[in-house]
């Protein structure tokens, strides 16, 4: 199963983080790194800084709401975390799960080898994966310092796992001689778990020092919670969650639109407020049978399987008397519902244990419940919510709503009706019942946006022309009102059966068929609503990653052009690169035969099979000093290798014959770094043996103590390499015109800039992006120039680049009254580099290909001498007063 594209974005993110993590000295100074990287101020007037939960543990959140598929994604994250982390002896990987419903799906799913999470981690761990239950680490069974050391060992457990307050908590502290070689192996633990032998199971872990995951972490927060994850000795912790608290340290958020254009959830949420309780059954019956015709239709001609369901939410008043819903299913059944079509699922009653409600042989199309249907419980085949609350009582929908969310078949159905989800409700204050229709959105991880709502005055409904009017009225609840007066019972069940005779709602509008007037204004409203939302999805994937989520929006400074440049600068097309497209491609999206040049497309062809393997193993010391780790929470602890760790791979390497070191060395390393994009992963392993097989005894002592400084320094080397031969392609393909300059990059009307600045007149925004001091004086002279019309501080990964081998964003963009566009990147002196270097000339080409109307110039300071085509900055000023 491949990722879908916002997962590959929230993957991005975790990558971007991790890397972040490695580039600075502490934890806090990484989150607020990753976040200013994506114009998201960190602090004051922007998101909360890093909450440190545990010293020196890096811990970080997903939000993803219901549907989104969390534990795929999480499965996608294991790689990029182990691959960050130093080389440590074991990958072990704790999945912490809420409750044992979540427990039983989580295990059953990781461990069955056709799944598409476990395919996940065997394809990124070569297959060596092993999963376990509690049971079985208590057991030892195939869980062994062997078996780990070679292997991805995921352990499943529940939160309540490892509570010393519970009997089956205990179990994991108590002495177990299963276990008792990893004391051997693993020796005196350097954080011994208080009450907890040595060969005790939660001991076991703690010395694995494992990546945690926490699934619905919203659980996970209380104190005994945290005090857990301590224990555990984590070198990192990943949060998943639709709704996370509020010191949750954030790194990517999903957005409901999102999983909407990659057809995972069923929106908008169609809300119906009906006169009475009588009409929410009705309504309910009546348009499950209309999804399902619909349904049906789509099947016979090719379709997926679908049989909607309405979920009855049924509140007592008191305890869940079973005899209660039984008197509710006999009232549905009295309407016309089949006896065998009708399920409860209360807490005491559980009529869909071992029921495949998937499968077409299932015939149950109602269930009625209360709130029992939460995490762990989901059925794409809900459709339809129906709150049988009276009118005078709270309708309580939170806990169950994103039940009915998830889209059946994750793909978009010919039929609008059946990609969106349905809540019947009969209230005197809908505005109330609103209210809680959004919070439980926001429980699923949605917004208010989501939801569409309609009034039963919206729709006027008119009466078959072939049947008398029925009038709809309130029910005798002397007659309803029994089984100790449950208010869920309070209609009457002959007058729902004669209100669906009248309708005679057997089919669904199309060319061919007509449904009586009261179901076709609610389908049409429905249509029109979901219409709309499909359009707002649809907006909002054309923006791409300039789209803010929701929840960042009050973060985001959003600052738009000036009215005066407006007309003018968005029919401004300024040229990027475009490469020529192979005859025999099918799908290209250029003009002419050309698309915009992504720089990854010169990496065609490129082999590492003739390439040099010189290496400087030159490596500052690696080693971990504990005393900075216990006096500063916010280093993190686990990204360099202990005394322990080195000790061990140490003995462990050194028992090996010098050939063997090499061959283990090099395998170690492949692992580590597969894959590279655009490098062949054969070759990549080749590459890398014939790395090691040159190592002497030096550069296998340098590997010993350094390993994940040696992996570094490999990457680094074959990234260099795979870099020259994207410029080289790039120049011989402008050589040979496969790659020339078209018009593209239109500049945005609005801009998110960090720690905005309105300080400088003449820009083209009414705020610009933050500047260094440098910047801020060429501002300033833009300013003051009398033919500069406008500048702009172009922002770094979010605005105009200029595409070649790599791309190069400008400092400043400047207009001028002739019409000119000048890109400008000014350098210091300690900026006069190979990188400098590699822009200056592709910047200069860029213009040189561009036509008269662009420019591009470096400019150094004044007593700097400037590089090869580039300038000073009292020559750039002068050179630009006469464009």
């Amino acid at each position: 199963m491949e990722l879908k594209k916002y997962q590959k974005r929230v993957i991005a993110d975790l990558t971007d983080y991790l890397a972040q993590l490695k580039a600075q000295s502490s934890l806090s100074g990484a989150f607020a790194a990753f976040w200013e990287s994506r114009q998201i101020s960190v602090g004051h007037d922007g998101i909360a800084g890093y909450q440190s939960v545990i010293d020196g543990v890096p811990h970080v959140c997903y939000k993803v709401p219901t549907g989104g598929g969390k534990t795929f994604l999480a499965c996608a994250s294991v790689k990029p975390i182990f691959d960050a982390l130093p080389p440590i002896r074991h990958r072990a990987l704790v999945w912490l799960v809420p409750s044992d419903a979540i427990l039983t799906q989580t295990l059953t799913a990781l461990k069955d080898p056709a799944h598409p999470y476990r395919q996940r981690l065997n394809t990124d761990f070569g297959g060596r994966v092993e999963v376990y239950s509690k049971e079985e680490l208590l057991s030892g069974q195939n869980f062994t310092p062997a078996t780990v050391a070679e292997q991805l060992s995921v352990m499943v457990l529940s939160y309540d796992s490892f509570r010393a307050n519970r009997k089956e908590g205990r179990k994991a502290y108590q002495a177990n001689g299963n276990l008792a070689r990893f004391a051997t192996v693993l020796g005196t633990p350097e954080q011994q778990i208080d009450s907890a032998d040595e060969t005790a199971l939660f001991q076991v872990i703690n010395q694995l020092n494992p990546v945690v995951i926490v699934d619905e972490s919203h659980h996970a927060t209380s104190i005994l919670s945290t005090e857990m994850l301590k224990n555990f000795n984590p070198s990192f912790i990943l949060d998943l969650t639709a709704t996370p608290k509020k010191q949750a340290n954030i790194i990517s958020y999903v957005d409901a639109l999102a999983l909407k254009n990659e057809n995972m959830v069923k929106l908008p949420v169609i809300a119906y407020n009906r006169s009475c309780q009588t009409e929410v059954i009705t309504d309910a019956i009546d348009l499950q049978q209309s999804l399902e015709l619909a349904a049906n239709q789509q099947y016979e001609q090719g379709g997926r399987y679908i049989r909607p369901i309405v979920l009855f939410q049924a509140q007592p008043r008191t305890g869940q008397d079973a005899t209660s819903f039984e008197r509710l299913r006999e009232k549905l059944i009295a309407t016309g519902i089949h006896a065998e079509q009708i399920a409860i699922k209360t807490a005491n009653i559980n009529e869909l244990k071992d029921v495949d409600l998937l499968s077409p042989e299932c015939p149950i199309r109602f269930i009625i419940t209360v709130n029992a249907l939460k995490e762990g419980w989901d059925c794409p085949f809900a459709y339809i919510l129906a709150s049988l609350a009276n009118k005078t009582s709270q309708v309580d929908v939170e806990q169950i709503l994103g039940r009915v969310l998830r889209q059946p078949h994750t793909m978009r159905h010919h039929n609008p009706l059946l990609n969106m989800s349905y809540v019947l409700t009969s209230s005197n204050d809908f505005n109330a019942t609103l209210e809680h229709i959004i919070a439980g959105l926001n429980t699923a991880g949605f917004t208010r946006r989501d939801f569409r709502a309609i009034e039963a005055t919206q729709l006027n409904f008119t009466p078959p022309p072939t049947t008398e009017p029925i009038p709809i009225s309130e029910p005798d609840v002397s007659k309803a009102m029994d089984s100790e007066g449950e208010e869920f019972l309070d209609f009457d069940e002959s007058q729902v059966a004669s209100d669906l005779k009248a309708r005679s709602a057997t089919h669904i509008p199309s060319e061919n068929t007509s449904a009586p007037a009261s179901l076709t204004a609610m389908l049409n409203k429905a249509q029109q609503q979901g219409s709309q939302y499909e359009k707002e999805a649809q907006a909002a994937a054309e923006l791409h990653d300039t789209l803010v989520p929701t929840d960042l929006e009050d973060a985001v400074k959003t600052t738009s052009m000036f009215e005066d440049y407006l007309e003018a600068v968005l029919a401004l097309k300024i040229p990027q690169f475009f490469i020529r497209t192979p005859s025999s491609a099918l799908f290209s999206t250029g003009k002419d035969g050309h698309d915009l040049l992504q720089h990854e497309a010169l990496a065609a062809n490129f082999t590492l099979r003739d390439k040099d393997i010189q290496l400087d193993l030159t490596i500052a010391d690696e080693q971990m000093f504990q005393i900075d780790v216990t006096k500063n929470s916010d280093i993190p602890r686990a990204w360099r290798m202990s005394t322990a760790d080195q000790k061990y791979m140490r003995e462990r390497f050194g028992k090996l014959s010098v050939e063997s070191q090499k061959t283990n060395a090099a395998e170690a390393i492949y692992e580590r770094l597969k894959p590279i994009n655009s490098v062949i992963d054969s070759e990549l392993r080749t590459y890398i043996h014939r790395i090691t097989e040159n190592f002497g005894t030096e550069e296998l002592l340098t590997y010993q103590e350094h390993p994940g400084a040696v992996t570094s320094k490999i990457r680094t080397k074959i990234v260099n390499l795979l870099d020259e031969h994207k410029a080289k392609r790039f120049y011989e393909d402008i050589e040979t015109r496969q790659i020339l300059t078209q018009p593209s990059y239109t500049l945005p009307p609005m801009i998110q800039p960090i720690h905005a600045s309105s300080l400088v007149g003449g820009s083209l925004y009414e705020a610009e992006d933050r500047m260094n001091n440098d910047e801020m004086e060429f501002a300033a002279r833009f300013s003051a120039m009398s033919n500069v019309r406008w500048w702009h501080r172009n922002i770094e990964r979010k605005g105009f680049y200029i595409n070649g081998p790599f791309n190069h964003y400008p400092d400043f963009i400047v207009m001028t009254t002739s019409g000119i566009i000048v890109m400008v990147e000014p350098k210091g002196a300690q900026l006069k580099n190979d990188d400098s270097l590699r822009k200056v000339k592709l910047g200069r080409l860029w213009a040189s290909m561009s036509g008269d109307n662009f420019r591009y110039y470096m400019v150094f300071q004044d007593g700097i001498p400037p590089l090869d085509g580039a300038v000073n900055a009292s020559n750039f000023f002068r050179i630009l007063e006469q464009l």
